[in-house]
């Protein structure tokens, strides 16, 4: 995948990129093994981190053993469980709290049918605008950016099959993205009236649908494990495809390069050991997942936001800017990622103002009698709460009494959403690209190859000169974008690049003329 950076930048660029990108990758599959590990240890004996060791030693074995064909397979048995899985909880959540329109009516009732807020304030933490931006930016990343995705489409025996599959495959994720939704919606439904945190009765938000499909499936045997295996699925698909494709990366990237006689055999093998390493090390990433306060999806678009926009960046700058050269592409994509990073671990020691987070409000009207006190270390900013009986309180997540608010300065930076992060990193590397091309020496866009870019404009229906000027000087390809873009080939300040073909024609078409 990161090839083409070489030959349009420099060797430094690729090996940048997929260092980040095997970096990125490694915490990105650290926090999907811990999700269906709490999944696992909601619904049985297990604790956590015996959850967490079965998931990647599963995944890592028979990854490593069975290679791509074993994660092209598997992954399409997984999708299957995941859909069933899912739309189980979602149906069954929805009848025990009466209907979805019980379900909608509670969305109202709290003021959680918020999906049409578009407010421009970038700290806010999530708002239809943050997530419009946040996963548009990541999605656009993993399906043009990312090696195991880019193993899928070369899986594809032509480029047709390839495109088509690209676009097929939007269908399912958003099915799939909607019935998470709505299990969320069911979630807060079936729970409003009781939060089961606040109650006591898990240790992490993470662990409320879990908790809920082990509630509502108390009468029907297996079907709490059919939703653990639908979460295993969505686990196993990434985390196989994601170590086969490392394990690809390490060797093509860092050790071939150094290596370019190692026999096929030593290849193999070197290629199995690092996906056992790589296993090793998603173990102890998973680990300390356990030990954070925030939930995973916030966790995993910070990690993917700060590399994947940056990434993005660079990419841009290859396809569509061909001025751009391999300090603008290196400097920009070291900005973009670092200054992401900065803004996002400066948000972790700073804290989040209470204000754009904009929690909305949890109700314990419904919990049995407690005879307890439950008290949270300060460092999670929580409230302190003291049940002694059944008490009828609304109380917070993350809530803060508001002289400490008053009280506390912050750093505008430090609040920005980290949906916002993806589009930061990539708007930062593009500029920061251009503007260190420029000063350093833009390429003469004359003598570009033409195969390593992507005019902006170069369909048919736009007259010549609007096409010609979005080519930024680059040589068309040869003689079947000749048929197309008309007699540009002849314009003195556009010359074609002189391919054997166009050659050869013109040579045919002056002997024609001469007859």
């Amino acid at each position: 995948m990161y090839e083409y950076l070489e030959i349009r930048f420099h060797r430094n660029s690729r090996v940048l990129s997929s260092g980040i990108e095997i970096l990125s990758m490694i915490l990105y599959m650290g926090t999907t093994v811990y999700i269906p590990s709490l999944a696992l240890s909601a619904v049985t004996s297990l604790g956590t981190n015996t959850a967490i060791l079965l998931t990647s030693g599963i995944c890592t074995i028979y990854t490593v053993c069975g290679g791509l064909k074993a994660v092209v397979w598997t992954d399409a048995f997984q999708s299957g469980i995941m859909f069933v899985g899912t739309l189980a909880a979602l149906i069954q959540g929805a009848l025990v709290v009466g209907g979805f329109g019980n379900v909608w009516t509670a969305m109202e009732r709290s003021g959680r049918f918020n999906v049409f807020t578009f407010d421009l304030d970038p700290r806010i933490r999530q708002t239809a605008l943050t997530y419009l931006t946040g996963t548009m930016t990541s999605f656009i990343n993993i399906a043009c950016c990312s090696q195991p995705i880019a193993q899928r489409y070369l899986s594809c025996e032509t480029v047709k099959q390839a495109r088509i599959a690209a676009v097929v495959a939007i269908i399912p994720k958003f099915i799939l993205t909607s019935c998470a939704v709505c299990c969320g919606a069911v979630a807060y439904a079936y729970f409003e009236q009781c939060d089961p945190l606040k109650n006591g009765e898990i240790a992490k938000y993470d662990q409320i649908l879990p908790y809920m499909v082990l509630k509502i499936f108390t009468d029907v045997p297996g079907m709490a494990g059919l939703f653990v295996a639908a979460a295993y699925s969505g686990t196993l698909s990434t985390v196989s495809s994601g170590i086969n494709s490392l394990s690809a990366m390490v060797l093509s990237d860092f050790i071939l390069p150094r290596n370019p006689k190692l026999s096929s055999k030593l290849q193999m093998i070197t290629s199995k050991v690092t996906g056992v390493v790589l296993g090793l090390i998603l173990t102890v990433i998973s680990y300390l997942c356990s030990l954070t306060n925030g939930t995973i999806i916030s966790l995993v678009l910070t990690v993917r936001g700060s590399s994947g926009g940056p990434m993005l960046g660079v990419f841009t700058l290859g396809l569509f800017f061909p001025w751009c050269n391999k300090w603008g592409a290196l400097v920009g994509q070291a900005v973009g990622t670092l200054f992401c990073f900065w803004i996002a671990i400066g948000s972790l020691i700073q804290g989040r103002d209470v204000y754009y987070d904009r929690v909305m409000p949890i109700s314990t009207n419904s919990c049995p009698a407690i005879n307890a006190t439950i008290m949270t270390s300060p460092l999670l900013n929580d409230s302190i709460i003291d049940w002694n009986t059944t008490q009828s309180t609304i109380v917070y997540n993350l809530g803060t009494p508001v002289d400490s608010i008053e009280s506390k300065s912050y750093n505008n930076l430090y609040l920005i959403s980290f949906m916002y992060y993806s589009m930061i990193g990539l708007f930062v590397t593009i500029i920061v690209g251009n503007v260190v091309s420029l000063i350093t020496g833009k390429n003469n866009t004359e003598k570009m190859d033409p195969k390593l870019f992507v005019p902006i404009l170069d369909n048919h229906c736009f007259p010549v000169n609007v096409r010609r000027f979005f080519r930024f000087g680059v040589p068309p390809l040869g003689l079947e974008h000749e048929e197309k873009i008309g007699k540009m080939d002849i314009d003195e300040n556009f010359p074609l690049k002189e391919t054997k073909n166009v050659v050869e024609v013109r040579e045919l078409m002056t002997h024609v003329q001469q007859q």
